[in-house]
Formats: structure tokens, sequence, C-alpha cells
């Protein structure tokens, strides 16, 4: 299973000295061996985010660093233009070496949606729309610059069984954060993935929060079994740069205390062991 972090860039100070402290974050990341680095969107400052463009800040992050896979987690896509997403995406793609993890959602904030005058009671289809147009135009000829992987590197942050379902039909990854009740899920997206089934399971670690305690937590979690990927984002998420670091070192510790492959099944991945 690999090791990823995720940020809601949502520190202390300016916007400019957030987004500072969060290139070298990912530098640290990388430096501490974790296989990817995932920055959340949240429009007109929604749950403190002061991130409204996740590619572009991406962009900065690339060009400091060399191997780690690059995450949004996740872009609003009921509230994009298709063609324009993937345009966006596929430069970062080609800037960055191919390191983009497209990850998208329905979006959760009812004012986000009324500042671009969309309707939110239609988010989840308005998302699988786009999906479905994204995919034709990453898989396509017609997109410049062309980016032919990055279709096999989407995922889909969802929490219900209609979007799970809806993913694995489509061949796309999943992103789960519910910490209660996703295991039948992910065993059912496993079973009905068209695709390499690939899941993404995101935690919370407290800021201060002892590693033996992450270790104990997640050996008891019921998902990760199922996942491909742990990300781990730390709690709360307006905290310093040196509290984010101190997650990275608690998560790294952690994992590596649990990190063991279990014999799970033809379609499971290796999961925790004590």
């Amino acid at each position: 299973m690999e090791l990823g972090y995720l940020t809601h860039v949502g520190g202390p100070g300016s916007p400019r000295d957030t987004y500072r402290d969060t290139v070298e974050l990912a530098v640290a990341a990388e430096a501490a061996g974790f296989t990817s680095f995932w920055v959340a969107q949240h429009h007109a400052g929604e749950a403190q985010g002061q991130l409204p463009s996740p590619l572009v800040l991406l962009g900065a992050v690339a060009q400091a660093t060399s191997r780690i896979r690059l995450g949004t987690g996740v872009i609003a896509a009921a509230l994009e233009d298709p063609l324009r997403l993937a345009e966006d995406a596929a430069v970062l793609d080609v800037l960055s070496g191919e390191r983009l993890e497209l990850g998208v959602g329905a979006g959760s904030d009812p004012a986000a949606s009324a500042l671009f005058d969309r309707d939110h009671e239609r988010r989840h289809a308005d998302c699988a729309a786009v999906v479905d147009e994204l995919r034709e135009l990453l898989g396509g000829p017609t997109l410049v610059p062309d980016a032919p992987g990055l279709l096999d590197r989407m995922w889909w942050a969802t929490g219900s069984r209609r979007g799970v379902d809806a993913a694995a039909a489509r061949g796309i990854g999943v992103i789960s954060g519910r910490p209660q009740g996703a295991a039948p899920d992910l065993e059912r997206y496993w079973a009905r993935a068209v695709a390499e089934p690939r899941v993404a399971v995101s935690r919370l670690i407290r800021v201060g929060e002892p590693a033996a305690e992450v270790a104990a937590r997640l050996r008891a979690d019921p998902a990760l079994p199922w996942a491909s990927a742990l990300l781990v984002q730390t709690q709360p998420s307006r905290t310093d740069l040196a509290g984010h670091l101190r997650t990275l070192a608690v998560a790294a510790e952690a994992v590596s205390a649990v990190r063991e492959p279990v014999a799970a099944g033809p379609r499971r991945t290796a999961g925790w062991t004590a």
C-alpha cells in the first residue's frame, strides 16, 4: 500500500505564506518517502481553505520536486468546464513528467454552487457528466497537449454506493474518506471495476497524536485492506507548517509499524496486520 499526504492548504498565515509552505511541505513529503502529495480545492475560503485553483499550485510543486506524484483531492467537477479542466490538467501532467493524479468529486459546499450559479441539488449528476466528458477528452485525439496516460490516473471522491458503482463502471479510481461503513462498498468496487482497481483511503491524524495510537487505529480499520493507497491529513487542517511536518513523521512511523502484506483473496490488495 502506498502512502500519500493530503492538505487542505489552510494555514494560519496569508495565502502567499500558505502556498509557499505547501510547496515546502511537498518537498519534505518527497524526502520522507511519501508516494503522493494531494491538495484540496476550496472556493471562497470554505472550510478555511485558501486554494481555489489546485492545478496552479501543483505546477509550482512540480518544479520543486522530481518524483512524488501530485494529486487533486479533489476538484469540484460539477463547477468546472470539462474542456478547460482537461487542458489545464494536461499541461500540468506534461510539466510534471506525467505525475498528475486527477481527483474529482461532486463538491459539498452549497455556497460554491451559488457562487458559480449552479444548482447544488444537481451536483452529482453534473459531476458524472463532467467525468464522462473528461474521459472522452483525455482519451481523444484533439487535446493539446496530449496526455494519454492521464486517463488511467483519474480518481472519483465519493462516499456513496452509487458513486462507487459509477467509478467502477468507468474504470476510475475511488477516493474514500468515510471512517465507518466504507469496507462493503470498497469490496463491491473491487468486484465490479472494469479496469485495475485503485482505492485511496483518506484518514486524519491529530496534531501531536502518538505514532503508536495511529498505528493501532490503522490496524483496526476495516477499509484499509481494500486500499491501494493511504492518504493522511492533519487535523485541524488549519495548522502551521511545523504541525504538518510532525504529521509526516508520525504517519511514516505508524505505517512502518503496521505495513505487512496479508493474503486476502484474488482481488484484494495488501493490507495491514499487527
